[in-house]
């Protein structure tokens, strides 16, 4: 008799905690970043993250300051999954050109006692700054098996990443709440709200937008795709309100290639799944807008390996992708991942990935570059 009460105490408590999704406010635009202007002058330059000793860094995420700084999260320890795992920060100083010594903000025990249970591991750090220059810190936690049960949760800084509050676990789902993950930008809706690109990966696995709203309350869950197949979806912008998704192939897809879906209503709904051209081998990719007639493309022009990190551009996101340079192409075991990419305020675009799973790398480069780049590559 205990028991059955527990197990309807518990259901009762997870429904109950799931009703705040009925309440949808309705779906406002998505505030896409602005494009910054750049200087003429080719800028190209390239930077090691220092590593805090820790000798496996990966899942990078990165964004701009009000001031102008850069600050980014990974994870980092003896390798991922082990228990001195640390959520790591540093800035970066664009006018020193210097990242600052990395520091550990979260580690396992610590969240376990800030969430009230047992955690064997974290990761994959996302950040966003809102309009009121609050920052969002979300990560996954794992308490028992792999990353498929992961859960989703976030925490807050209203100083600029000086100070974080204490982190909460997010009830994505009414019942068992495993399995959401995430990789790729969030942005905000003209409203306030939050819609965070996150992926399934428990049993089956599918892209899926969690809206949240200004205070961090889950408003609703959309499904991308229905039919499984396909992770870790990038977002872009397209024409007057259409939203693109570029996706990992994942492991329970057939073919490895980059997943494109579409949407028209900002988000809301999704269609068009389309294999494009795009070697993928079940890896994290990105993609960004340039300008209203060229998009790029990072990730690992590759089915099997990851040992390129390849830049491609397009004129039209339905248009063929033309790869136009290499960041990386290394020996037999080496890898280069999880690419994120943002702009700031000068034009200078900011590329950081995971090197060769000892540190995270940072490459610099303008608008002139990319062009200077084209040219030589035979695209215009």
């Amino acid at each position: 008799m205990g028991k059955l009460l527990f197990f309807v105490a518990w259901v009762l408590a997870a429904f109950l905690a799931w009703q705040q999704v009925s309440l949808k406010p309705a779906w406002q635009p998505i505030v896409w970043s602005d494009i910054q202007a750049s200087t003429s002058q080719i800028i190209y330059q390239e930077h090691l993250i220092p590593n805090g000793n820790k000798p496996s860094s990966h899942s990078v995420s990165a964004t701009v300051l009000p001031s102008g700084q850069l600050v980014s999260f990974w994870f980092a320890g003896a390798s991922e999954g082990a228990k001195d795992v640390q959520i790591m920060q540093s800035f970066f100083d664009s006018v020193q050109q210097q990242w600052s010594i990395p520091k550990g903000i979260l580690g396992v025990p610590q969240l376990g006692d800030d969430l009230g249970r047992y955690i064997s591991k974290i990761g994959n750090p996302l950040v966003l700054v809102d309009k009121n220059q609050r920052i969002w810190l979300f990560f996954v936690t794992v308490s028992y098996g792999g990353w498929a049960g992961s859960s989703l949760n976030v925490m807050f800084s209203d100083d600029l990443a000086q100070t974080w509050d204490k982190p909460k676990r997010l009830v994505t789902s009414p019942f068992i709440n495993v399995s959401t993950l995430v990789r790729n930008t969030p942005y905000m809706l003209e409203d306030g709200s939050v819609i965070v690109p996150v992926y399934h990966e428990f049993v089956a696995q599918f892209p899926e937008l969690l809206r949240l709203s200004a205070t961090g309350e889950i408003l609703e869950k959309v499904r991308m795709f229905e039919h499984g197949g396909g992770i870790q979806p990038s977002l872009v912008q397209g024409g007057a309100g259409e939203a693109y998704a570029f996706m990992r192939s994942g492991s329970h897809t057939q073919d490895w290639k980059v997943i494109r879906l579409k949407s028209f209503d900002e988000g809301q709904t999704w269609q068009d799944f389309t294999l494009t051209e795009l070697p993928n081998p079940n890896s994290a990719q990105i993609v960004a807008k340039v300008d209203e007639s060229l998009w790029v493309w990072i990730g690992n022009h590759n089915p099997n390996n990851r040992q390129d990190l390849t830049l491609a551009v397009s004129h039209h996101l339905e248009q063929p992708w033309q790869v136009i340079y290499q960041f990386e192409q290394g020996q037999d075991g080496d890898t280069f991942s999880y690419p994120a990419i943002t702009q700031s305020k000068d034009g200078i675009w900011h590329l950081l990935y995971t090197y060769k799973r000892k540190n995270i790398k940072h490459i610099q480069f303008n608008q002139a570059w990319l062009k200077q780049v084209m040219q030589k590559a035979g695209v215009q």
